[in-house]
C-alpha cells in the first residue's frame, strides 16, 4: 500500500519555521526586522515555486479570414447617337472633287445606313509637320483624351512612332482581318510592329521607274545597259533617308534585318553600288544636278521640267496621272540577282479611348478595307493596290500585271531607326562620289564604320 505525504513541506523546514517563530516572541517589540518580509523571504526559499502549466494565450488579435472575388468592370454600353471620328491627310479628303472622294463619301454612307445611330465624321489634318496627323495625335492624347479620333490613316513611318508613343491600339486584340489570304505580303507587313498588327491597309506605294518610251524607246533592263546609254535618271539624291540608295542596295543582294537595332551590310555590295554611281556620273546617267534634289516632288518636277526622260519615284505619282507620253516599268536589275523595291503605304489605325467603341470602329476599318470597295476606289484614287484581287477590276491589262510583279517583289521600308543610323551617311557618301570627292572603296568603308560607331 502506498503512503501519502499530507504535508507538502518537508518536516525539518517546519521545524525551522516553528523556531523562527519562537525567536520573535522573544524578540518582541525590539525586533527590528518586519516580520511578513521575513517569513515572505524564508518561504520563497524552503517553499519551491510551481511550475507554469498553464497553456500559453495568443495575444495577436484574431483574423477574420474572407474570401474576396475579383471585380470585373465591364465599360458602360453605347447608347444613343455614337459619332466615329476619322482623320484622313489632304490626299483622302472626302469632299474633294474626284470619283475615288465620291466612293469614299458613298462608302461612309452605307455604313451609317446599316447602323442605326452611327454616324461617321471625317476630319482633314496636314500629312505631316506641327499640325500633322502624327503630332495632332500625340497633342490630343496628352491634352483631351476624349478628342481622339476613332480611325486615324497613317504611313508607315508615322505608325512607328505612333506605336513607341503608346498613342494606337494593337487591331488584333480585336480583328484577324490582316490575316486573310488576300493581302500581299507588303501589305500586311506595314502593320506590324513587334508582335502586334496595329490596323488594316488601304493603300500602298513601291518605288519604280517612270520613262518617256519615245524617248528611251525599250526601257533597259539592267543597270549595265543604263549605263552605256548614258540617258540622265532624276532621283533625290540629297534624300537624308537615302531610300532610292538603299532599295538598290537591297536589288543588288544586300539584307537589312528590320530586326537589329545596327544593321549588318555588306562591304563588298557597298563598295559595287557606289561604284556603279561613281560610273554614272562619269557617263552622264548621274549627272551633279541630281545632288540638289532631296525629295522625292523634286524628282519628279525634274522630270516635268524635261531635264530627264526617267526618273525614279513612287510608283502613285503616275498611277494619279498616268500622261500618254509615260510609262511605269521596274527599277533596273543587277546582274544574278531578284529584284526588289521597296515599298510604303497608308493604314486605318485604332485610336479612340472609348473601349466600348473599338469593336464598332474595328468594323468600319473592315468595311473600308474590302476588297469589292477597294477594287473600285484604289484604281480611281492612283494608288498602289494591297490585296491582289483589287487589280481584278483594272482594264489595263499590262498595267495590272507590272503592278502584279512589283508587289511580289516589294519589301517594306526599312524602320524608323534603322533609316536614323544609315540614311544620313549613305546620303552624304553618294553626294561626295556624284561631286568626285571620294570614291567607292571610301565611301562603302565610310558607311560600314559609322555604322559600327553611330
Amino acid at each position: 500500500m502506498k503512503k501519502f505525504n499530507k504535508f507538502p513541506i518537508p518536516l525539518k523546514h517546519l521545524l525551522m519555521i516553528t523556531s523562527l517563530f519562537l525567536v520573535i516572541i522573544a524578540g518582541g517589540c525590539e525586533f527590528q526586522v518586519d516580520f511578513r518580509e521575513l517569513v515572505d523571504q524564508f518561504i520563497e526559499q524552503v517553499v519551491p515555486t510551481p511550475e507554469d502549466t498553464a497553456v500559453p494565450v495568443d495575444s495577436s488579435p484574431a483574423v477574420e479570414t474572407t474570401e474576396v472575388e475579383e471585380v470585373i468592370t465591364t465599360p458602360t454600353p453605347l447608347s444613343g447617337t455614337v459619332e466615329l471620328v476619322l482623320w484622313v491627310p489632304p490626299q483622302f479628303d472626302p469632299e474633294v472633287n474626284s470619283r475615288a472622294s465620291e466612293l469614299f463619301k458613298q462608302r461612309i454612307a452605307e455604313f451609317e445606313e446599316t447602323h442605326d445611330d452611327i454616324f461617321v465624321t471625317v476630319r482633314v489634318k496636314s500629312a505631316s509637320g506641327a499640325t500633322g496627323l502624327l503630332e495632332s495625335l500625340t497633342i490630343t492624347s496628352s491634352a483631351a483624351n476624349q478628342g481622339m479620333p476613332s480611325l486615324v490613316a497613317l504611313p508607315r513611318s508615322d505608325l512607328e512612332s505612333a506605336v513607341s508613343r503608346n498613342l494606337l491600339i494593337p487591331f488584333d486584340s480585336y480583328s484577324s482581318a490582316i490575316d486573310e489570304q488576300d493581302w500581299y505580303d507588303y501589305a500586311q507587313n506595314l502593320t506590324v510592329v513587334g508582335a502586334n498588327s496595329y490596323g488594316l491597309p488601304f493603300a500602298g506605294d513601291v518605288l519604280a521607274m517612270v520613262y518617256r518610251s519615245e524617248e528611251i524607246g525599250e526601257f533597259p533592263a539592267t543597270w549595265v545597259e543604263i549605263l552605256r546609254r548614258g540617258e540622265p535618271i532624276a532621283f533625290p539624291a540629297a534624300d537624308p533617308q537615302s531610300l532610292t540608295t538603299i532599295a538598290l542596295y537591297l536589288s543588288s543582294g544586300g539584307e537589312i534585318e528590320a530586326t537589329q537595332r545596327l544593321p549588318q551590310m555588306d562591304l563588298e555590295l557597298l563598295n559595287n553600288l557606289y561604284q556603279l554611281f561613281a560610273n554614272g556620273a562619269q557617263s552622264g546617267v548621274f549627272p551633279l544636278w541630281l545632288t540638289e534634289l532631296q525629295r522625292d516632288t523634286d524628282a519628279w518636277t525634274t522630270y516635268n521640267e524635261l531635264r530627264s526622260n526617267q526618273v525614279i519615284t513612287w510608283a502613285s505619282r503616275y498611277l494619279r496621272d498616268p500622261s500618254e507620253d509615260s510609262t511605269l516599268a521596274l527599277l533596273p536589275a543587277f546582274d544574278n540577282e531578284e529584284l526588289v523595291t521597296i515599298a510604303d503605304g497608308w493604314v486605318w489605325c485604332l485610336t479612340d479611348p472609348r473601349v466600348q467603341a473599338n469593336e464598332i470602329s474595328v468594323e468600319l476599318a473592315e468595311f473600308l478595307t474590302d476588297a469589292e470597295y477597294l477594287s473600285d476606289w484604289s484604281s480611281e484614287a492612283g494608288v498602289f493596290p494591297v490585296r491582289p484581287s483589287t487589280l481584278n477590276t483594272w482594264e489595263d491589262t499590262e498595267l495590272k500585271n507590272l503592278l502584279g510583279e512589283l508587289a511580289q517583289i516589294a519589301q517594306i521600308r526599312p524602320t524608323n531607326e534603322i533609316i536614323s543610323i544609315i540614311g544620313l551617311v549613305m546620303e552624304d557618301q553618294l553626294v561626295q562620289i556624284l561631286s568626285g570627292k571620294t570614291t567607292a572603296p571610301f565611301a562603302a568603308q565610310a558607311i560600314i564604320d559609322h555604322i559600327g560607331n553611330p
